[in-house]
């Protein structure tokens, strides 16, 4: 009789320990994991370092223009690099002009990018015939407040970018929503000179200095006669910001 108890006891125990095992070693998961979306700046510094291995030709939006890094491109297979540096979400979409491509001119041709978060930038790759084709912001209405423009695709364009190039040391381009170079060191007494390139208004805004808005074309000049660092930005544009550095 007491074996009979002893034996009920243990199974009754084991019984028991089976039905208490964890969730997790009877079956267990199979839900995937989630990738986690790359932030603005992630996608920016990994479309940084393939630009770095090949050349990308490079086109910015922004509020409101779009700005190509040079007029015109040869024909074939062309890596873009679609940058948005404003504050606002934009597309990118490009099609052949008719208007002004004529027969066989890429007819029909028509790509849209998906819409790119401010900081954003996509690349790609396009298979382009010569013509005359139309770029702009995809997003309803931006087209309309200045984001289009044309672009050319010939065989007789420029491979590099056509950047507009500060003249001396002392000089600042402004172009593709930037100043170009952001930093610049001169002594004291040094004059600087601002140059916009950009179809779309910028200004220089600095403590102590500033332009007037400058229209595509317009030229900005200041003498920096004591030693500091100068901050600046495009008051219509604030994300865009650079420095001179004034050396005694």
């Amino acid at each position: 009789m007491k074996d009979a108890i002893r034996l009920a006891t243990v199974m009754l125990v084991v019984v028991a320990a089976a039905c208490s095992a964890p969730a997790s070693e009877e079956q267990p998961t199979t839900q995937p994991e989630q990738e986690s979306a790359a932030s603005p700046a992630e996608v920016k510094k990994k479309d940084d370092s393939s630009k770095a291995r090949s050349h990308a030709f490079e086109i910015v939006l922004g509020e409101w223009a779009v700005t190509p890094e040079a007029k015109a491109v040869r024909p074939g297979e062309v890596t873009f690099r679609i940058v948005n540096r404003g504050t606002m979400t934009h597309g990118f979409e490009i099609e052949v002009d008719d208007d002004h491509s004529g027969s066989g001119g890429g007819e029909g041709f028509k790509f849209e990018t998906r819409l790119i978060e401010p900081g954003e930038s996509v690349r790609v790759r396009l298979d382009l015939a010569p013509g005359t084709y139309k770029i702009e912001c995809l997003v309803d209405g931006h087209d309309d407040l200045g984001m289009e423009g044309f672009l050319h695709v010939r065989r007789s364009a420029r491979t590099g970018a056509e950047q507009a190039e500060p003249s001396s040391g002392n000089d600042v381009a402004i172009q593709g929503f930037t100043f170009a170079p952001a930093e610049i060191e001169v002594t004291a007494g040094t004059e600087v000179t601002w140059a916009n390139a950009d179809p779309t208004e910028h200004t220089v805004t600095g403590q102590g200095f500033g332009s007037d808005t400058l229209a595509e074309g317009g030229r900005f000049s200041h003498r920096f006669d004591r030693p500091g660092t100068y901050r600046y930005r495009c008051a219509i544009h604030p994300e865009m910001t650079a420095e001179v550095r004034v050396t005694g």
